[in-house]
């Protein structure tokens, strides 16, 4: 799936950058709902419901908060997952064991985001952790459903693009979003994402169930615009991909679950 640089959305994207969501947080943009993992559940849950029901979603996107909401957060993605028809993506801003991926996993998450951070923001140590969390997760979730986040605009250009190949040759997903500083050299940030989107579709990354996340944070749109008849079939290809993800999610964690009891655990 070939993507281009939209210039127009590049300099609007230099000048206001999307402003990622947090855990407190509760809005929608496009067909994507952000939801924050802190946020009281019920009440949460109603006015989704009544948002829902007013224009389509197809992506919800988790904020977890701290790691001491870990368990309330995890609470959450099973009640979007268990009531909404649509798929998940949770973003972890700390490194977790692998129980904790599982359970991320158990709880209906599709795809989860472990941001990797400049090492002038963070300890070395802690970006290695996280490093360790996203394999894991790799090793967990389906394929190419392992992502991680960088920023554009934080460091040099030629970190930038060294994070992005890494990432590929580790089979995580990388994605990209203008530093809420914005970006002055926007020549930099276009041969940036021009970088990812040629390492997608080298590497045939599926990034079909991301393009809603992706036409709103990046410049990036798809080089050749589906017709109507396309569109839905692509829709529905992708409802199917859902409902498969869905039934291999259950039947791991059903065998995981019935192979426990018989063990007396």
């Amino acid at each position: 799936m070939a993507m281009i640089i939209d210039t127009h959305k590049t300099e609007a994207l230099a000048r206001e950058p999307f402003r990622p969501a947090g855990p407190e947080d509760l809005w929608r943009k496009g067909s994507v709902f952000f939801v924050g993992g802190n946020l009281p559940l019920y009440e949460t849950l109603q006015t989704m419901f009544e948002s829902f029901c007013m224009e389509s979603t197809q992506l919800f996107h988790l904020t977890f908060g701290e790691q001491d909401k870990f368990q309330d957060n995890l609470e959450m993605a099973r009640q979007i997952k268990k009531n909404f028809n649509a798929r998940l993506i949770a973003q972890l801003h700390y490194p977790v064991s692998k129980a904790a991926i599982e359970h991320i996993y158990a709880a209906g998450v599709d795809i989860l985001d472990i941001p990797m951070v400049p090492t002038t923001s963070v300890k070395d140590e802690e970006n290695r952790r996280r490093q360790e969390s996203l394999q894991t997760a790799q090793a967990v979730f389906p394929r190419w459903s392992a992502v991680s986040t960088v920023i554009v605009g934080e460091v040099k250009l030629e970190e930038t693009v060294r994070a992005i190949d890494d990432l590929l040759n580790n089979h995580i997903l990388p994605l990209a979003l203008i530093s809420s500083a914005g970006v002055q050299d926007v020549q930099a940030q276009s041969t940036i994402f021009n970088h990812l989107a040629a390492g997608w579709e080298q590497h045939q990354v599926p990034i079909q169930p991301l393009l809603p996340l992706i036409f709103l944070t990046t410049p990036l749109i798809l080089e050749e615009q589906p017709g109507r008849i396309r569109g839905f079939i692509n829709r529905i290809l992708d409802r199917h991909d859902l409902v498969r993800s869905d039934l291999n999610r259950h039947l791991r964690v059903g065998h995981a679950a019935d192979s426990l009891d018989s063990a007396g655990l």
